[in-house]
């Protein structure tokens, strides 16, 4: 597979295909090459490096851990807040669920920080589950939940309906 090399700061200088690598030196004074990323196309290989808000964002990820698993699901949930106007009930479905929280996609903006009412009946159970959730993340119709005061009870019935499904990685 040819290997085609883009870099602006050191082009070919005989009009080859290849290039040397810039010289660096370690903690020890040892010289050595370079490591540039080499991505992998249909065609060719393109050497690029990334952006700074792409190193930023990784960074950011790679110290970021949910303290609960996520497990996918779709089903409907009920939300209630209080306004200046009197409760607000808001129709949405459930995304994904923990132990912690749940995903939702509502019909209607929260502001991040906005404590409601969450209504939901898990698939495969009769039981109604009534529980107060924090908006903590909130993108347009999308909000992400943290549960607060989960009872034993519930928590248990949220578990035991995590077992049977596969966690988002």
């Amino acid at each position: 597979m040819p290997t085609r090399h883009l870099d602006a700061f050191f082009p070919p200088r005989d009009g080859s295909e290849e290039f040397p690598r810039p010289t660096t030196f370690d903690t020890f004074g040892r010289a050595g090459t370079a490591h540039i990323l080499t991505l992998e196309t249909a065609s060719c290989a393109t050497v690029m490096s990334l952006t700074f808000p792409e190193k930023t964002l990784k960074s950011k990820q790679r110290g970021w851990r949910r303290r609960h698993e996520r497990y996918r699901a779709n089903f409907p949930i009920k939300a209630s807040l209080l306004r200046e106007e009197g409760y607000l009930e808001i129709q949405g479905r459930c995304s994904d669920i923990g132990q912690g929280g749940m995903g939702t996609v509502l019909t209607a903006e929260v502001a991040q920080g906005e404590v409601l009412s969450l209504q939901f009946q898990l698939p495969g159970n009769t039981e109604e589950i009534l529980v107060r959730a924090i908006v903590r993340y909130q993108k347009g119709f999308v909000h992400g939940m943290e549960f607060l005061g989960l009872t034993v009870e519930r928590q248990e019935n949220i578990n035991a309906f995590c077992e049977g499904l596969t966690p988002i990685p």
